[in-house]
């Protein structure tokens, strides 16, 4: 098997399961294959879309492509909850897709596997997009993906809390010490049913979006420059004692729910994504709110954490070239805006050029997540990092709940992902 490891919290008996995934495969991939086209007309395009909107405008893009290189792209459909299983699926048993659409935290396990095809400074095109944001195409001296949107978590303001919290005068927080303060403040003055902040436990993939900036600012990391485990430093273990004492300010609930709840007008202060923006002033249209760039440990070390989309090319695929053309035809400034105007939920354009298209000056407040873009980091780049993931949210998790101490809970995930990178 090329690919075993679909989700941290999964397990497959692959002996067993072999026959139906083989099958599976086959029909969920070719089955879609457009009879009207022979397969070496079909340049087969496996993306995970985000809403009808978007893939109408993808589908008027992939026309237009096709028109202009006289060969048919073939749109397979993915969604994030069961997507990355169905990929891993298919390269086992030989039925990916050309062109795919990855995750950022995903790049480096298909890289390490051997299942992407290789690409080149040039060929990335890689003086169009962030430093930042080339990182997770790297494995083993070579690169494997093409960033195609950026996305990153800014801090939501409750300005009506903090008005009646008594607050109002004083500039939104900068260090987590100003944080825990003014939640404080917040969930002590504002009445029953209110909280300072909102807090993400036992969420997959949402909690360490939110932590581990902070261990960033504190100048700690999960992994070293060398790749080897530092969950266990002190200056990680002082910054998840930062998080966990916000607790008695705040509730602990999915991200999904907090947004909610931010909405509501529930909570003081919140740290999400763009798609608040959209949310807010539909749901929520008296609401006065602010934003501002996410807390560090000291005020001028505060970071986010950046995710993305990223294209690479099947290192199967027969039709290299074509495929390299859809992707920088796709990343191109222009194209990506088309599909991030439709919705900012889409994300920013990771082409630089244009992240300054006048579109996103005028959304209000939006700069402020072009300028977090320029002081946040994405996760660590190794092919089991959705398994050292697993390890350092359960850690975050038993802290925030107190089953264990901070310094207990990271020295117990230290020795859990020393253990995975053993074998």
């Amino acid at each position: 098997m090329l690919l075993q490891k679909c989700h941290p919290y999964m397990v497959y008996n692959w002996y067993d399961m072999k026959i139906f995934l083989l099958i599976f495969c086959s029909l969920f991939f070719w089955g879609c294959t457009d009879s009207g086209h022979q397969n070496d007309d079909i340049l087969r395009f496996g993306c995970f879309l985000n809403s009808p909107a978007h893939q109408k405008e993808l589908e008027v893009l992939l026309q237009e492509f096709s028109k202009k290189e006289g060969i048919h792209v073939e749109l397979i459909g993915l969604n994030w909850s069961d997507g990355k299983t169905k990929l891993i699926s298919a390269f086992n048993s030989g039925t990916e897709p050309d062109v795919i659409e990855l995750g950022s935290d995903w790049v480096a396990q298909f890289s390490a596997a051997g299942v992407l095809s290789p690409l080149t400074s040039s060929e990335i095109q890689v003086e169009r997009f962030p430093l930042v944001s080339l990182d997770p195409t790297k494995w083993n001296g070579s690169m494997y993906g093409v960033p195609w949107v950026l996305s990153t978590r800014i801090m939501f303001v409750n300005e009506d809390l903090r008005s009646k919290a008594g607050i109002a005068n004083i500039a939104h927080p900068r260090t987590m010490q100003e944080l825990l303060e003014q939640s404080s403040t917040i969930k002590e003055n504002c009445g029953k049913g209110i909280y300072g902040i909102g807090i993400v436990s036992q969420d997959l993939h949402q909690v360490y979006k939110r932590m581990l900036p902070i261990m960033w600012s504190n100048g700690g990391d999960i992994l070293n420059s060398s790749g080897k485990p530092t969950l266990d430093d002190s200056r990680n273990i002082k910054a998840l004692e930062a998080y966990v004492d916000l607790v008695p300010n705040g509730i602990i609930e999915s991200a999904k729910q907090l947004d909610k709840m931010f909405i509501q007008g529930k909570i003081g202060f919140w740290i999400s994504g763009p798609w608040l923006l959209e949310k807010i002033p539909k749901e929520q249209s008296d609401m006065r709110f602010g934003l501002a760039l996410v807390p560090g440990m000291k005020a001028e070390t505060g970071l986010s954490f950046t995710g993305g989309d990223y294209l690479a090319i099947s290192a199967k695929s027969q039709k290299r070239a074509l495929a390299l053309k859809l992707i920088q035809f796709l990343t191109a400034g222009n194209q990506t805006l088309r599909l991030c105007k439709l919705s900012i939920t889409a994300g920013i354009p990771a082409d630089t050029l244009a992240q300054k298209d006048p579109f996103f000056a005028q959304i209000q407040g939006f700069p402020i997540f072009i300028e977090q873009l320029k002081r946040s980091r994405l996760s660590a780049v190794h092919p089991k990092w959705l398994d050292i993931e697993a390890a350092y949210e359960l850690a975050v998790s038993q802290a925030v709940y107190g089953h264990l101490s901070p310094k207990q809970a990271l020295q117990e995930a230290q020795q859990s992902v020393q253990a995975l990178m053993s074998h």
